[in-house]
């Protein structure tokens, strides 16, 4: 009977181990779940005609606009704007007395480059959150949250998170409207700390004089250079 107690605690340890690696295959699989429906959040809503106006840090403002046919998207943030195509973007500087603007063919160096203007003035743009979350899914060591709230009256999902390596934010949280629109996001990238909410969302078609430079400003077609 004694040689009958050792056997039954390896058992024992064996049973608990293998609920160990099922417990964390089980969170590993829960973890992945949340971020692909956020991701699949952000694509429904890259189909979406909207407006959004939404409160930056330091109660600055910034616009959001999205058209469908042809794709195109305005950002507007405190002293500039930036109009992103299919193909190219085009940046307003308009702090000065008169505008200048650029033309710039879309980079190959991914989303973090064709928003970092953007980016540096506090706002962050949803392809950039679609971005981080695909950095997340290859990462089995960054830390993943889910939980509902309510942003500018409309319900959202949202995720917390942390231990991103080799990334332009080690840590974030996002919240994302029921239609795929981007509701908030909170985290430092590339060393700029960037806290914004929604405020109002408009489900129809932006405005579309959004898309235009302004008249007097000086344009500099670099699309060839």
């Amino acid at each position: 009977m004694r040689a009958a107690v050792p056997l039954i605690w390896l058992l024992l340890a064996a049973l608990l181990t293998g609920c160990e690696v099922v417990n964390e295959g089980n969170a590993h699989v829960g973890r992945d779940r949340l971020v692909e429906d956020m991701s699949k959040q952000l694509q429904r809503g890259a189909q979406v005609r909207f407006q959004a106006e939404y409160q930056l840090a330091g109660g600055l403002r910034a616009t959001v606009g999205q058209q469908i046919s042809p794709a195109k998207t305005f950002y507007g943030y405190p002293g500039g704007l930036l109009i992103v195509s299919e193909g190219e973007r085009t940046s307003c500087d308009v702090a000065a007395a008169r505008p200048k603007c650029e033309i710039r063919a879309k980079g190959g160096n991914g989303e973090a480059e064709t928003f970092a203007t953007v980016t540096r003035k506090g706002l962050v743009a949803a392809p950039v959150v679609s971005e981080l979350l695909r950095v997340t899914t290859g990462q089995p060591r960054a830390l993943v949250k889910g939980h509902d709230t309510t942003v500018a009256g409309l319900p959202a999902s949202c995720l917390e998170i942390l231990n991103l390596a080799d990334a332009i934010s080690s840590s974030f949280s996002a919240c994302v409207t029921a239609d795929g629109v981007l509701a908030s996001f909170s985290g430092q990238i590339d060393g700029v700390n960037v806290d914004q909410a929604l405020e109002q969302l408009a489900l129809r078609p932006p405005d579309p004089t959004l898309f235009a430079v302004p008249a007097d400003a000086d344009v500099v077609d670099l699309r060839q250079a």
